[in-house]
């Protein structure tokens, strides 16, 4: 089975790591995605230890991304739509949102990004009208903080279950250079014992002295990371 987005993983060595700490990284890697190890995501091939710190808190954070993309860069985080339509899920997605296959939901294709030409996100959600209280698509249509904020507006209570992660690129659908790098992360929003919405985010990233980092308006006065080498 194929993820959301095309993963495209690759082995990422990183030197000096003890065996306590890959044991350390395994458990929690285990403790918060759900299908890490799973044969349906494909063997773990990415050390933890190989992402910066802002990266890994946007991959393990339960709450929006935007908002942590915001506190860390202190600009405002633009959630633009690119595509959304109605369409029969997939044998996979079926099988992350509980139900039988073909059943129809709606696809949402977005960017997040802060005044740059390159996204710093990706993201594709396949979300179940039923299972969500009447009224939430014309909350999102014009919320501006996308999925995320439109739960918050809307109290709906809900609980965000991480699936995997893995290195790849940007989804085929997203307008990026052709080197552009991205770590993929899947997980699902439950709401009332059900789920309701799977989303893929996928995140822009560069690699410096071995280490990922998000692609956060590098080269800008704005870049708390600095400019790219």
């Amino acid at each position: 089975m194929k993820p959301l987005a095309s993963a495209n993983s690759q082995s990422v060595n990183v030197p000096n790591l003890s065996e306590r700490d890959v044991i350390a990284e395994d458990r929690l890697t285990e403790r918060h995605f759900a299908l890490q190890h799973a044969n349906a995501a494909g063997p773990p091939n990415l050390e933890l230890a190989a992402l910066d710190p802002l990266l890994r808190t946007l991959l393990f954070t339960d709450g929006t991304v935007t908002r942590v993309l915001e506190a860390h860069t202190l600009c405002d985080v633009a959630v633009e739509l690119v595509e959304q339509t109605r369409m029969r899920l997939s044998a996979q997605a079926a099988g992350h949102l509980n139900v039988g296959d073909a059943t129809e939901c709606l696809r949402r294709r977005v960017t997040m990004g802060a005044g740059k030409s390159v996204p710093l996100v990706w993201a594709e959600s396949h979300i179940l009208p039923s299972r969500l209280p009447a009224g939430f698509l014309g909350l999102l249509e014009s919320a501006p903080n996308g999925i995320g904020g439109s739960i918050e507006h809307a109290r709906i209570e809900s609980r965000r279950e991480l699936l995997w992660f893995r290195l790849g690129k940007p989804p085929q659908w997203a307008t990026a250079p052709a080197q552009t790098r991205s770590i993929v992360r899947l997980y699902r929003i439950v709401t009332n014992g059900q789920p309701a919405l799977l989303i893929c985010e996928a995140f822009a990233v560069e690699r410096q002295s071995g280490m990922y980092r998000p692609f956060v308006l590098a080269g800008t006065a704005h870049d708390p990371l600095g400019a790219v080498a």
